[in-house]
């Protein structure tokens, strides 16, 4: 009896010693199965938009939702879609995977990935399929494999009768573990079954944990005693999530000084920090700044005003100063002043003293300076050019006043009078009983404008804001190019040809409108156009789209009516038009189509005395119909639109749009009635020589 007790003793300790079925087996190299979580996302860039291909990610796995130190990283290259999707096995850069005491604890474990150049994105709660990992605690007994607690099989029972067991059940042979250790010490495995105690001390639990390598008091999470090497990026993220409200600074960098102080006998602390800031947060030009922070002893640190911009630019602390240059030396022209002291070394003082001192008056041999308002009081300004440039040019533009308020004069192709506006300004301004005069002979253009205002003028009495004779009368380039403001019953802008051109032309080249009118539209004569449409901002979502529907075209001058007629109980209705119908409009079609229902409906009477009748339905049915009139009002018999015709001779060979038809843009009926478009476009545009910038083309 005691004989089989003491065997079945053996076999349960035995059995608790086995690993059990479902535990992760040895890999061939004699390692655990690396473990792994498959973890998909999208990554974008700053304006939301998908990155794709191949992107590397950072992936961190924290403690908590905002802040705090990640507990692991990882960086991979991902490959993502046009979408930006894209799918990562976490821990398939380790052999060993992910470690495991990430998730024995139980507690919750937040996920943020941030690619390559962008702001880290919001974490993510990791939910109950991950913490499956806890299960790799498993395959330990306090930290060491199931073999090291395995028993030797007994040679003999206390009784001398020997308990023989099979070879397959038996454990294999395992070395004994020697060696001792420190508390708080983390072990090292110095020979395979030997223990040291490492370099890494650890102390508190929990969120008090600190490592410490190389020294037993560490006073932070992780506390190196000797130098460090980083072979890759030294990551310091962000400290969370930035809103509309606030946004976040990134993990700082301290470094800390010790100082002795005399007037206190102690030593003190000297500590800077630098951090990357947010700059413009919820504006569409936000960015960040690099910002330098300083405190003394136990003080907050505080803002230096030491920054450096996304662009590199530095902006210094208040009340920085440069070193002094040790020499300083200045010479003065023969006629304009005189100086003294030149060159100061190390110290003293250099003196300017003026022959005659700049003013902004009339003042003769005197260099001339703007007033408080920018302004300069000259007799006269005389200039010409000669090179095919600008007689006079006005970079705020050019303002005079007098009998002849302007007058420029140039030769070759050049310019009479140029203005230049920046801003709101004017580019050339006049006011008179003509307020500008321009001619450009031959093909020259009479008064050009380049500004906000291109050109303005302002007529008094019956005069004429802005006149202009030549090839091109008055030329204006601006955000607005020509102004024409007119006194109640006169015309802002009045156009008028008396030969065989057009009285106003207006050509767009960037993408506007050639015309753009604010309010009503009459035109007394044929209105001739390659297409038309009405545009309105959409019903539905007004303020983001628009709605357009074409017109309705006709060979005909042709007029639409329509309407719904209820029938009487007779199934007939009269339908009345306009006393005027008949007088308007010939050659009269009908549509009626049921509502609701059929009936063999017909116009039981044609139109006659501006009314005709329906009939053939049923008593209350709703009928719509359409009636269709040709225009014969006097002005339409005099001005008949022909449907086909024959182009002019001058237009002939040409098109409206020659690109719809493989043709080259010299095949244009718009540069063959207005070759000035190309004429006055020259091939090296002037260069104002105070802006030196481009000049838009003549037009």
């Amino acid at each position: 009896m005691l004989r089989l007790m003491v065997f079945a003793v053996v076999c349960l300790l035995l059995i608790a010693c086995m690993p059990p079925v479902s535990a992760q087996q040895p890999a061939a190299n004699g390692g655990v199965v690396p473990s792994m979580v498959k973890f998909t996302g999208t990554v974008t860039d700053v304006n939301n938009k998908p990155l794709t291909g191949t992107v590397e990610v950072t992936v961190s796995l924290y403690k908590d939702s905002e802040g705090g130190a990640p507990l692991w990283m990882e960086t991979q290259n991902v490959q993502a879609d046009k979408a930006g999707h894209y799918s990562v096995m976490l821990g398939s850069t380790s052999s060993r995977g992910l470690p495991a005491d990430l998730f024995i604890s139980g507690e919750a474990r937040w996920l943020a990935v941030r690619a390559e150049g962008q702001a880290e994105q919001p974490r993510t709660l990791l939910l109950s399929v991950p913490y499956a990992l806890k299960a790799a605690d498993a395959q330990t007994l306090g930290g060491l494999p199931p073999s090291a607690y395995m028993l030797a099989a007994p040679s003999n029972h206390p009784g001398g009768t020997a308990i023989s067991l099979s070879e397959s059940s038996a454990p294999p042979p395992n070395a004994a573990i020697t060696g001792t250790g420190t508390a708080n010490f983390l072990p090292l495995w110095d020979t395979s079954s030997n223990i040291v105690n490492s370099v890494l001390f650890q102390s508190g639990t929990g969120a008090t944990t600190r490592i410490g390598i190389n020294t037993t008091t560490p006073t932070s999470t992780l506390d190196v005693k000797g130098s460090a090497t980083v072979r890759g990026t030294l990551a310091l993220p962000t400290t969370g999530t930035a809103t509309s409200a606030a946004g976040k600074n990134s993990q700082p960098l301290n470094l800390v000084a010790s100082s002795f102080n005399s007037g206190t006998g102690t030593p003190s602390n000297q500590s800077f920090r630098l951090q990357a800031e947010p700059a413009g947060n919820n504006t569409k030009t936000s960015s960040g700044t690099l910002n330098l922070l300083y405190a003394s002893g136990a003080n907050a640190l505080a803002e230096t005003g030491l920054k450096f911009a996304s662009n590199g630019k530095i902006t210094f602390a208040k009340g920085q100063t440069f070193p002094t240059v040790s020499s300083v030396a200045l010479s003065a022209p023969a006629t304009d002043f005189t100086v003294s002291g030149s060159p100061v070394t190390n110290s003293g003082t250099l003196g300017l003293s003026w022959n005659i001192a700049p003013t902004n008056s009339n003042t003769p041999n005197a260099i001339v300076k703007r007033d408080s308002g920018g302004n300069v009081d000259v007799t006269t300004i005389n200039a010409n050019s000669s090179s095919n440039l600008f007689a006079v040019v006005g970079v705020g533009g050019v303002y005079g006043s007098g009998p002849i308020a302007i007058e420029g004069k140039s030769t070759g192709d050049g310019f009479g009078v140029a203005g230049f506006a920046d801003a709101d300004g004017t580019g050339v301004y006049g006011q008179g009983r003509f307020g500008l005069i321009g001619d450009g002979g031959g093909d020259g253009v009479g008064v050009q404008g380049l500004g906000q205002y291109g050109v303005e003028g302002f007529g008094n009495a019956n005069g004429t804001g802005v006149y202009g004779t030549g090839y091109i009368g008055v030329s204006g380039i601006g955000t607005i190019g020509m102004e024409g403001v007119a006194s109640t019953g006169g015309y802002g802008v009045y156009a008028r040809n008396t030969g065989t051109g057009d009285a106003l032309v207006a050509e767009n080249q960037t993408g506007g409108y050639a015309g753009y009118f604010a309010g009503d539209v009459f035109v007394n004569g044929t209105l001739s156009k390659s297409g038309g449409s009405f545009k309105i901002d959409h019903p539905l979502d007004p303020a983001n789209k628009y709605l357009s529907h074409s017109f309705v075209e006709s060979p005909d001058m042709m007029n639409i009516y329509d309407g719904v007629a209820v029938l009487d109980a007779n199934g007939e209705a009269v339908v009345p038009m306009p006393d005027w119908f008949g007088v308007l409009n010939r050659d009269f079609r009908y549509q009626l189509t049921c509502i609701g229902g059929f009936a063999p409906v017909y116009v039981a009477e044609e139109i006659s005395d501006s009314r005709f009748k329906i009939g053939g339905g049923k008593p209350g049915m709703k009928v719509s119909w359409q009636v269709t009139g040709i225009r014969h009002d006097a002005w339409a018999n005099a001005h008949r639109i022909p449907v086909e015709q024959a182009k002019p001779e001058r237009e002939r060979g040409l098109y409206l749009h020659p690109e719809l038809f493989g043709a080259p843009a010299g095949k244009s009926i718009a540069l063959a009635r207005h070759p000035e478009a190309t004429k006055h476009a020259p091939e090296t545009q002037p260069q104002s020589p105070l802006r030196q910038t481009p000049v838009p083309a003549q037009r």
